[in-house]
C-alpha cells in the first residue's frame, strides 16, 4: 500500500495496486459536556397540518384556542396538541433568533421586560427561575412567557410567578405586558 501525492493535495487518497480508495477520515468523538448552561433541546414534535373535516383536528384546534383565550396566551396544554396551530410551545426548539440560540434569547426578552417593569415602577425584581412560554408569529415573533422573580425592594422578597408579552422583529423588543400570574381556577 502506497500514498499517491498528487497536485491538488487529496492526501486521504489511497492507492491499492490499480484501483484508489478514499479513507475516510476518523469518527468524531461524541460530546460529553455537562456544562448545566448549555442549550438543552426537548426532542422536535412534528405536528400535522390541520383539516376542519378532521373530527379530531376540530376537537383539538377548540381545546387550543379555549385554552389560548382563556389565558390570554400564556398557558396552553401542548402535551395531547398533534396539530400545528398559529401559536408553538417555545421549548419544542424552533429557532426564533439567527443571532442567539433559544436559552440566550429567552434570558434577553426576560431581563428587557423586567428592566421595564422596574424602571416603569420603582421596583427591583430580579430574575429567579423561568416556567414557559408560548409564541406566535407576528411581524416577527410575539412571546407570551412565564417566569418566577422577586422584588428585592419588597421587606419580604419572596418569589412570584409573573407573565410578560414581549414582542420581538429584528433588533427591536417592545414589552406589551407585563403582570403578575393570575390565579388559575
Amino acid at each position: 500500500m502506497s500514498r499517491v501525492s498528487n497536485e491538488a493535495g487529496d492526501s486521504d487518497i489511497t492507492k491499492f495496486g490499480d484501483s484508489t480508495e478514499f479513507v475516510s477520515p476518523p469518527l468524531k468523538k461524541q460530546k460529553t459536556d455537562t456544562d448545566p448552561d448549555s442549550e438543552l433541546k426537548p426532542e422536535n414534535r412534528i405536528l400535522r397540518r390541520g383539516n376542519w373535516d378532521d373530527p379530531e383536528y376540530a376537537r383539538q384546534r377548540m381545546i387550543f384556542e379555549e385554552q389560548f383565550k382563556n389565558s390570554e396566551g400564556y398557558d396552553v396544554d401542548w402535551s395531547n396538541v398533534d396539530y400545528n396551530f398559529p401559536a408553538v410551545n417555545f421549548d419544542w426548539g424552533n429557532d426564533f433568533d439567527d443571532q442567539m440560540n433559544n436559552n440566550e434569547l429567552m434570558k434577553l426578552l426576560i431581563e428587557t421586560a423586567i428592566d421595564e417593569e422596574n424602571e416603569e415602577n420603582g421596583t427591583r425584581l430580579e430574575f429567579v427561575k423561568y416556567v414557559s412560554a408560548n409564541v406566535l408569529g407576528v411581524q416577527g415573533f410575539l412571546f407570551y412567557i412565564t417566569f418566577w422573580a422577586k422584588d428585592l425592594s419588597s421587606p419580604n422578597p419572596q418569589p412570584h410567578c409573573y407573565q410578560a408579552k414581549v414582542r420581538k422583529f429584528a433588533d427591536e423588543i417592545d414589552v406589551s405586558e407585563f403582570r403578575l400570574r393570575p390565579t388559575q381556577e
